[in-house]
């Protein structure tokens, strides 16, 4: 399947935050169970089961993650950012998991 990139232009400065206000997340390697229909993380707070509808779209994404993942644990969202065509940093997917 050919991937069709966005031609917008990036924005290369880091929005303004307040301090302390930013959801704090770590990098993890997450193991995806394609037959089961999970997702294992482990980070600092222990290892992690979730289930997604379609772990298919995580592991194509996590085969072309260019940096990276990262787990936030209050918002139960894995980010894994992608090559995009005209995007240096690449693109981030986000994907919500639930128990």
């Amino acid at each position: 399947m050919p991937y069709q990139g966005d031609t917008t232009l990036v924005n290369t400065t880091a929005p303004s935050t307040p301090a302390g206000t930013a959801t704090p997340t770590v990098a993890v390697i997450p193991a995806v169970d394609l037959f089961l229909g999970t997702v294992t993380i482990t980070a600092k707070a222990g290892t992690e089961q979730f289930r997604h509808a379609q772990p298919q779209l995580i592991a194509q994404a996590l085969a072309q993650a260019v940096r990276p993942t990262h787990w936030c644990e209050s918002s139960k969202t894995l980010t894994v950012t992608v090559a995009a065509v005209g995007k240096r940093a690449g693109v981030q997917r986000h994907f919500t998991l639930g128990h």
